[in-house]
């Protein structure tokens, strides 16, 4: 069947298996925003914009991913696609945005991929120490690299079990932190320290508003417009939510789990995020907070609960590494879509003996070795500090503009689709078997709050490189796409699996005459 571009789809009787289970959706929804950026990355957050500022932000980026959700429940559920958001992109967007917006995701991870193998060096370093400190920089990150192309090679049910476990892990610890921290707040821990506070017992509000100055200047040291400013380094914390989606396509009864955990984002956002980072501004300034280690493992030190370091070192490594893991099969998703879709070569969407995209995972890998050198080089001559900030945060921004702008794809797609579906005499409340909460005010605030942030990026100190790089990722593959498109050298046919149909063929114009 030809669509109105001329496009045909063919259908392929091998496409990927369906080996994640049930109980892997649920745990790779709770973990998968748990990387190290969370445990590294809250800290500069925390830093830069203070304890009121900070939990605002919190607050609205987390709705903003539970309507970028929300959206990709609707889509996956209702035109379930093997190319996943690139699907829809290009059904709905078209084949140039969508190319720009698949590709820039993968460039996206492909960036964030090495910077989190970077962050397990690190990591190993403290637990095994190599004398030359570069040396085992390299060795340690060289090793996570290759684990992590052995686990994306193999059988995806493996890659479930990987994850689910590694989950676990950060879920008990973040539970740790929380009983802990509610200890602190209450005296029961540390009460006799006073790292913070002036006195034993309940701390309060002494933590938060104690010292000079007023109230507001308390919460809000940087100001309240850092909220919005500083947006795309709190957007990041939240990557790896899609990663549900983009195993729709690998997992069992996707019809029930998927949106189920497409939907349980809210919850994970409360108990995950805002949770925690409350307890934290209760019991730490934000001036101690920074990007030399955890904050939480800081905070606990702190108060006598010297464990708590080597306990959260680990944990973020095994955030680091499960972040990595998730990313990478996730871009390798994507890769693949770009390549059913007919968006990139057809070579890239081949298939081993285990049923994962071999030659995408390769193709993925070279460039993600060559970032992750190029990356170790440039810290070790400090390359990256003249703007202020370390690699790990320049690879954090590119990763949240261009991650941010795979969101913006997937909520503005689930928009076309509704206002085709009315166009074809449709009724989204009564054709559609899973609908987005809360349509379309919540999607329009999700597009409107992630627009702004990847524009502001750009004011931030030390952004701007970070934006122009974002946008070279974006706008090259866009051109290349173009120009092959005007040359007649691009694929119009696209790969479905049998269970598998296109938009035109699902809801077809009721009102034809």
């Amino acid at each position: 069947m030809s669509d109105k571009h001329g496009r045909s789809s063919e259908k392929s009787h091998r496409t990927l298996a369906r080996g994640i289970l049930p109980w892997h959706v649920s745990l790779i929804a709770l973990g998968g925003i748990i990387g190290s950026c969370y445990f590294l990355g809250l800290g500069l957050t925390f830093s830069q914009m203070g304890a009121g500022a900070v939990l605002i932000a919190y607050a609205v980026a987390g709705l903003t991913v539970y309507g970028v959700m929300q959206s990709f429940a609707e889509l996956l559920v209702n035109i379930p696609r093997r190319g996943s958001f690139v699907s829809y992109t290009r059904e709905f967007l078209g084949d140039t945005a969508s190319a720009g917006i698949g590709w820039a995701f993968w460039c996206n991870w492909v960036a964030y991929v090495p910077s989190e193998a970077l962050a397990c060096a690190v990591f190993m370093n403290y637990f095994i120490p190599i004398e030359n400190r570069a040396i085992g920089t390299f060795i340690w990150g060289s090793v996570a690299l290759s684990i992590l192309t052995a686990v994306n090679l193999y059988h995806v049910k493996w890659f479930g079990h990987i994850e689910s476990v590694m989950s676990i892990l950060k879920i008990l610890a973040i539970v740790v932190f929380v009983i802990c921290g509610i200890g602190i707040w209450c005296g029961i821990i540390g009460g006799n320290l006073h790292p913070f506070t002036e006195r034993a017992g309940l701390i309060g509000t002494q933590v938060l508003l104690g010292g000079e100055g007023s109230g507001i200047h308390k919460l809000f040291p940087s100001g309240g417009f850092v909220i919005i400013t500083y947006m795309i380094w709190t957007l990041v914390n939240f990557q790896g939510s899609e990663i549900v989606g983009l195993s729709a396509a690998e997992t069992q009864d996707p019809e029930k789990n998927v949106p189920i955990a497409c939907k349980s984002v809210a919850y994970r956002i409360i108990l995950i995020y805002l949770i925690p980072v409350f307890l934290l501004t209760l019991i730490v300034p934000s001036a101690q907070a920074g990007l030399d280690q955890s904050i939480f493992a800081y905070t606990l030190g702190a108060y006598g609960l010297k464990w708590a370091a080597g306990l959260f070192t680990l944990v973020t490594l095994i955030a680091a590494f499960s972040c990595a893991n998730s990313g990478f099969y996730g871009t390798v998703r994507a890769l693949y879509g770009l390549s059913v879709e007919g968006l990139a070569p057809k070579s890239l969407s081949q298939l081993n003996r285990f049923s994962t995209p071999h030659n995408a995972t390769i193709f993925t890998l070279i460039p993600i070795w060559v970032v992750f050198i190029l990356g170790f080089a440039s810290d070790v001559l400090g390359l990256w500090g003249k703007n202020g900030l370390p690699l790990y945060a320049n690879l954090l921004g590119i990763s949240g503009f261009t991650g941010t702008l795979c969101w913006v794809g997937i909520c503005w797609s689930q928009i076309i689709f509704r206002k085709k579906l009315k166009e074809r005499g449709y009724n989204p409340k009564t054709c559609l078997t899973v609908k987005a909460r809360f349509f379309p005010g919540l999607a329009y605030f999700a597009i409107i709050i992630q627009v702004g942030a990847m524009i502001l990026l750009a004011f931030e100190d030390g952004g701007m490189p970070v934006v122009i790089i974002s946008l070279v990722a974006i706008f090259v593959p866009i051109s290349i796409y173009a120009a092959h498109k005007k040359m007649g050298m691009t694929r119009k046919s696209i790969i479905l699996g049998e269970d598998e149909v296109l938009f035109d063929e699902k809801f077809p114009p009721l009102n034809k005459e």
